[in-house]
């Protein structure tokens, strides 16, 4: 039996392809829903089944933002009731949440394997992203099977001594290509529309610099419409009074179709996002990346994404032109989930050829 595991809104949108490739086998598995991120869940649960187990009672009651420890020991205490009382020949995590690493470690405590869904990501700086590259990093470690989306990721999983690595390419393909095909989203090829994403923890304490950045990129280019899906967390929202610009438009959060409809008909995307920089792939668009690193550096290689830290004006006639030419995402071929299932039912033990 296989638990396929997921907490956030990412992890379900990269995992449904599997679930789903899962059913098509005909491959026995259980769902967990941790309830890491509650409110957003209701935007992809249908995407996956009901869940068999969730953890979602755990995060309910006052305390409606939860500090990483605190996160960390609820998913931690009550997977260790769920493992004692239930056997898994795996446990599927995916990328680098709190969900994931927590699973992983309670997984691994109790003799259960885990097969680790795009494994291997780095960056080798634990401040950025942070906490996501020290949870990439122990998961990697303890994971009896690594999914590895690309060359560059099985490279560092082989320096770092993972077992049984798999390169798979990223299940995001194959759910953009799932969602492309069941609801078929216009790409646009000439745009002013500006997708803006920020939310990410390292960039907290300069949000009111990079708001400032983008009245700035508002006010100097009054062709581009700049539209920001304004984050929940507290500490993004305290600052949406400075984007005071006309050509910007702060929206409530959106779902995950409507993101993807935005990106699709922007010109360019300005974003923390590292989801966000393997969906541009898809859709063949730049990315403005508002970190000082990235652990996808095949955006950058294949001249869609430039990291600029802060500095998003400077870079704004960068993302105004387009793409010499159309670029197939470096992320995979849409077949990931396919792969991932095919080894997780033979077994997991051998690299694939």
């Amino acid at each position: 039996m296989i638990l396929v595991a997921y907490g956030t809104r990412p992890e379900i949108i990269k995992l449904f392809p599997v679930v789903r490739e899962l059913q098509r086998q005909g491959v026995r598995f259980k769902t967990l829903f941790t309830g890491q991120q509650t409110d957003l869940y209701e935007d992809v649960k249908d995407l996956v089944p009901a869940p068999d187990h969730t953890f979602a009672r755990h995060f309910s009651g006052e305390q409606k933002h939860n500090t990483l420890a605190n996160s960390f020991i609820k998913i931690c205490s009550a997977a260790e009731e769920l493992f004692t009382h239930h056997r898994f020949d795996y446990v599927v995590v995916q990328g680098d949440t709190t969900t994931a690493c927590a699973l992983a470690q309670v997984a691994f405590y109790n003799k259960f394997r885990v097969a680790h869904v795009e494994a291997g990501l780095r960056t080798f700086d634990l401040e950025n992203p942070y906490p996501e590259e020290a949870n990439r990093s122990v998961i990697g470690q303890i994971a009896a099977v690594n999914f590895a989306p690309t060359p560059t990721a099985k490279k560092h999983l082989e320096q770092a001594g993972a077992k049984n690595i798999h390169l798979v390419g990223n299940t995001i393909v194959d759910a953009v290509n799932i969602i492309q095909e069941e609801h078929r989203i216009p790409n646009a090829t000439s745009s002013h529309e500006v997708l803006i994403t920020l939310h990410r923890r390292e960039n907290h304490e300069i949000m009111d610099e990079l708001f400032e950045e983008l009245n700035q990129v508002a006010l100097k280019h009054p062709d581009l419409r700049l539209t920001l899906p304004i984050h929940p967390n507290p500490n993004v929202r305290k600052h949406r009074e400075r984007l005071a610009a006309s050509n910007i438009r702060v929206i409530k959060p959106v779902g995950y179709l409507d993101m993807l409809r935005m990106v699709a008909a922007s010109a360019f995307v300005i974003t923390d996002s590292g989801g966000l920089q393997e969906e541009c792939s898809c859709f063949n668009k730049k990315v403005i990346i508002v970190r000082e690193t990235t652990e996808r550096p095949e955006i950058l290689d294949v001249g869609l994404g430039r990291l600029v830290g802060g500095k998003i004006l400077a870079n704004i006639e960068w993302a105004k032109t387009p793409p010499a030419k159309a670029v197939v995402s470096p992320f995979g071929d849409g077949r990931a989930s396919e792969r991932i299932v095919r080894i997780l039912a033979g077994g997991g033990l051998s690299p694939s050829k």
